[in-house]
């Protein structure tokens, strides 16, 4: 044998070799293929081929969401805002004339009814003007009686006493209303003036609650809207009243408009100086069909909600919004109750595409209670 007939020899033997191996790779292929239609392989590979073949449709085609029930309710659109309680007038408390503070009855914060005596000055010289004075009308009846005297000088007799009672009322001070001693200015054992000013008295049957708006926020407040309010000192309870009064300047670095609340203050509980949390009510619908502001697309130019529909499947849907807050929106049109409309759409949602709810939420419902959908499609509460 030469050496160019053993490697022409050993050329074919490889190029049979090759050639029969794929024969036999497609006769095995064709085997199996026959195998598996006609249900030879055992019944255990099925299933999980099935089950692989299942998960990876639903991985691929199921878009995981939160959900929200299309409800009815009391639609609200309100603005928020600190303030501070005030009394609803705060009166100055003076003497008429000049004397010495001879006794001061209530402190500061206490509260005082119409009529009581605040405080009492000396008396001593308007005590003795009085009983002069009465003794000289007694007098003077006396000498009318039987003529001695004409009747003007009778009626000159009964002013003067009339004045000399006025000048000993003088020495009190009373409450002219309902309310609390404010700032206490003077002590007992000081002379005083009627420049001086005693205490303050705050009118407690309305008071007031004052705020600050910002800026950007006045063309959202009028006279006369709702305002709620609440104090830490009486947690849950609402106080309500209606804005009353309106700076017309801007003030401060702040860059803030003053706005004042009037508000019934039943018993009382309201005191001036208490941290006040305000809602100004900004628009309010009764049996409202609401729905999250974040539910809404507008990709397309006009609103659309996705709706999950049966099977799962989402499709948009377009609907005329009343009227949209920052939180919720009033629906119109386009939505019917109990619906389930997707909230913050996934960018992976589209026409038709199935989705697996996560959370259901529902309007007026605290988070903590809000139901949830397990992967198994069972809904329950958190």
């Amino acid at each position: 044998m030469t050496y160019e007939w053993i490697k022409r020899n050993k050329l074919i033997f490889i190029v049979l070799v090759l050639v029969g191996a794929g024969i036999l790779m497609a006769v095995t292929s064709r085997l199996g293929k026959h195998l598996f239609t006609k249900g030879k392989l055992p019944s255990s590979i099925k299933e999980l081929q099935k089950k692989a073949e299942k998960e990876t449709q639903l991985g691929e085609e199921e878009v995981p969401v939160n959900v929200f029930r299309v409800a009815k309710g009391t639609f609200q659109d309100t603005l928020s805002a600190m303030g501070t309680i005030k009394g609803g007038s705060e009166i100055e408390l003076r003497f008429q004339i000049q004397g010495m503070i001879e006794s001061f009855n209530f402190r500061e914060g206490d509260k005082v009814k119409k009529g009581e005596i605040i405080a009492r000055l000396d008396q001593s010289d308007a005590l003795l003007k009085l009983k002069q004075a009465q003794i000289e009308l007694e007098e003077y009846e006396k000498l009318y009686s039987i003529g001695a005297i004409v009747k003007s000088k009778l009626e000159q007799a009964r002013l003067a006493a009339r004045l000399a009672s006025s000048e000993f009322e003088k020495t009190y001070l009373r409450a002219h209303k309902d309310g609390i001693i404010g700032d206490k200015n003077v002590e007992v054992g000081e002379f005083i003036t009627p420049n001086v000013k005693i205490a303050t008295l705050v009118n407690l049957e309305n008071v007031v609650v004052e705020l600050g708006i910002i800026e950007k926020e006045i063309d959202r407040v009028f006279l006369g809207q709702k305002v709620t309010v609440n104090v830490d000192t009486y947690p849950g309870i609402d106080f309500t009243g209606r804005v009353g009064n309106i700076s017309p300047l801007i003030a401060g670095k702040s860059k803030t408009l003053t706005v004042k609340a009037n508000l019934d203050n039943p018993g009382g509980l309201l005191l001036p100086g208490m941290f006040a949390r305000v809602k100004i009510s900004i628009f309010e619908k009764e049996n409202a069909l609401i729905i999250p502001s974040d539910s809404l697309d507008k990709s397309t130019g006009e609103f659309r909600a996705f709706v999950v529909g049966n099977d799962n499947v989402a499709y948009g849907q377009k609907v005329e919004v009343a009227y949209l807050s920052s939180d919720y929106a009033q629906i119109a049109s386009g939505l019917n109750e109990g619906e389930l409309v997707v909230i913050e759409k996934p960018e992976s949602l589209a026409e038709g595409k199935r989705v697996r709810i996560i959370e259901v939420k529902e309007y007026g419902k605290p988070e903590e209670e809000v139901s949830t959908v397990s992967e198994e499609g069972e809904e329950g509460e958190q």
